[in-house]
């Protein structure tokens, strides 16, 4: 057993520690004149990390104003007679079998001339890609309404044709628009499927200090005739992809510094989120020493160890 001094000794020691170590950082600052350091760091990272926050969410914000714009764009671009505002879940609608058809080659010649008319950074994905058409149908059937006569096999088929941008200026691109792939017969023809990939560069994030995002559309206007209601509803569906620029060359800018102090503010980031890990690690090592002083100031004053549940 240890003297009736040196217990009391140990015993206010153990309250002054235990006392401490449940006071807030203000109140450890005015007991003992300690900085704390572990709350200016947590301070310093949140203030750190919100700043990146903010630069993600403005960034981000250009992504979605570009590919929106560019949709908007597409849909004036492409689809004839397009009002600007969407009629319901489709953009537009045709009525007559000559519309149909104007509205088909429309698409093609928008596409042939695309460079010509286009007031964004637009071009072709790449030569060997082109303009697919697709035409969804029954395979065949006849119909006479005015006799109530129907004899359709609902069996379908699809047939597909490819219009390179290279091709598109040339006589082969004639024979195939003359082809017979492009009589339809209405009754039969469930929809028809223009396809085509696009690529285009933000240049808008250059104002913003960032480097410039190249992007890839993959665009798709169906002719939806399901209903045969003699009303074929046009849907325009346009799914972007975000690719990094391959070769870039910017003059008289200041991108390539900025660039750098981002790395560097990034750089300093990571490292103040390990200096957190390595303080909160300590301090959660460091909560286990009033448990054993307690553990052990205990066994020296009643001579055996404390229980579970005491502790």
């Amino acid at each position: 057993m240890m003297a009736q001094s040196d217990l009391d000794l140990k015993e206010m020691a153990l309250k002054e520690d235990l006392k401490f170590y449940f006071m807030n950082p203000c109140e450890k600052y005015r007991a003992r004149r300690q900085i704390p350091w572990k709350l200016a760091l947590q301070i310093l990272k949140i203030l750190m990390v919100t700043t990146q926050l903010v630069f993600f969410g403005l960034s981000n914000q250009l992504v979605v104003s570009f590919k929106e714009e560019n949709t908007v764009a597409f849909k004036h671009l492409f689809l004839k007679g397009y009002s600007g505002t969407d009629e319901d879940d489709y953009s537009c609608s045709i009525y007559t079998q000559q519309d149909a058809y104007d509205s088909i080659f429309y698409v093609i010649n928008q596409y042939r001339n695309l460079k010509n008319i286009s007031l964004g950074t637009l071009g072709y994905e790449h030569e060997e890609s082109g303009l697919k058409i697709c035409k969804q149908q029954y395979k065949r059937g006849t119909m006479l309404p005015s006799n109530d006569t129907l004899n359709i096999d609902v069996s379908t088929e699809t047939e597909c044709i490819l219009l390179k941008p290279k091709e598109l200026t040339g006589k082969k691109a004639e024979l195939k628009l003359n082809s017979s792939f492009f009589n339809l017969e209405f009754y039969r023809l469930i929809q028809v499927e223009i396809s085509f990939k696009l690529k285009g560069i933000a240049l808008q994030t250059i104002h913003a200090r960032e480097l410039p995002d190249c992007y890839a559309f993959q665009n798709t206007i169906t002719f939806n005739n399901r209903a045969h209601s003699g009303k074929i509803k046009v849907y325009f569906d346009s799914d972007t992809d975000i690719q990094e620029c391959k070769d870039w060359h910017i003059f008289n800018s200041v991108l390539q510094k900025n660039t750098q102090y981002i790395l560097v503010f990034d750089g300093f980031v990571i490292l103040s989120c390990l200096a957190s890990l390595i303080l909160c690690t300590r301090s959660i090592v460091l909560s286990s020493c009033p448990v054993v002083a307690f553990e052990l100031f205990f066994t020296s004053l009643v001579g055996w160890p404390c229980s579970v549940r005491g502790r």
